[in-house]
């Protein structure tokens, strides 16, 4: 990496791929964490690669696995990655601070990307998402659920948010709650947020620290604030969502010489810190 900090030379040699893996994430981070680089590297292997990571898979600090399967892979299919062998399943869900989540994510390689010109963000036809529950009553699914939508109806009818209440070895090692939504548009773009609740993580432990067992947010404030969210994000006018304009600097700068042409909206920082290097 240069002094300056804006250029960033990465050799990976030869990316084998291969099935069957499995990788431990910790519970510093999520499993979110790791899947934005891992998929990029995966695409330019030498065999396809199927792998399964365990972790924690919805928090606050990043992108949850549902946002990666409702977005991030669609995004991908925008620059000429094949849907075929192109997957992300949740086998349990894990929330901070003992995690316990695990997924199998599968990427197809390529030869090449392919450039776009995606600047045109459509209007918003639909929402979907997904609530969830962990080790806590089903009702706190149905609470985001309903204020989320006491939001959205107001604007548009074709709103729904299903539900996942996960029990015993699928539900994690944690109590939590969280929802992820996604708004859809004529054009195909997939705007998306999410957020979890849960007791905060330990610094080093991953174990709940006494001063932190506090109050955790209610579930109709968490699905209102996520609904508020939203709509900012779709105000932006971007062809993605602040939290993917990073990766999608990073997928054109991947493209061949061929120039792509896109449509964001206020740069996020991590899209100014990718711009950097990309």
């Amino acid at each position: 990496m240069y002094v300056v900090g804006t250029k960033l030379r990465y050799k990976p040699g030869i990316i084998t791929g291969g099935r069957n893996l499995v990788h431990d994430c910790g519970v510093s981070r999520s499993i979110g964490y790791f899947l934005e680089p891992l998929i990029l590297v995966s695409l330019f292997g030498k065999k396809s690669i199927t792998i399964r990571l365990k972790g924690i898979t919805n928090d606050s600090k990043d992108p949850c696995v549902d946002t990666f399967r409702s977005t991030t892979l669609p995004l991908l299919k925008r620059f000429g990655v094949p849907s075929e062998g192109l997957e992300l399943k949740i086998e349990s869900r894990g929330v901070p601070p003992r995690g316990g989540g695990e997924v199998i994510l599968s990427i197809p390689i390529v030869q090449s990307l392919t450039a776009v010109s995606w600047i045109d963000e459509g209007m918003v036809k639909r929402i979907r998402g997904v609530s969830f529950s962990t080790r806590v009553s089903v009702q706190f699914e149905n609470i985001m659920i309903y204020a989320a939508r006491g939001i959205f109806n107001r604007l548009l009818p074709d709103v729904h948010i299903f539900t996942d209440h996960k029990a015993g070895p699928q539900a994690g090692n944690s109590p939590g709650y969280g929802i992820a939504l996604v708004a859809e548009t004529t054009s195909g773009c997939f705007i998306s947020v999410d957020t979890a609740v849960s007791y905060a993580r330990g610094e080093e432990t991953g174990e709940i620290e006494e001063d932190e067992k506090k109050e955790l947010i209610p579930p109709e404030d968490t699905g209102v604030q996520i609904a508020s969210i939203l709509l900012e994000e779709i105000e932006q006018r971007g062809v993605v969502d602040s939290t993917h304009q990073g990766l999608l600097f990073l997928l054109c700068s991947l493209c061949p010489p061929d120039i792509s042409k896109i449509r964001v909206g206020k740069l996020s920082t991590n899209g100014i810190e990718t711009s950097e290097i990309s």
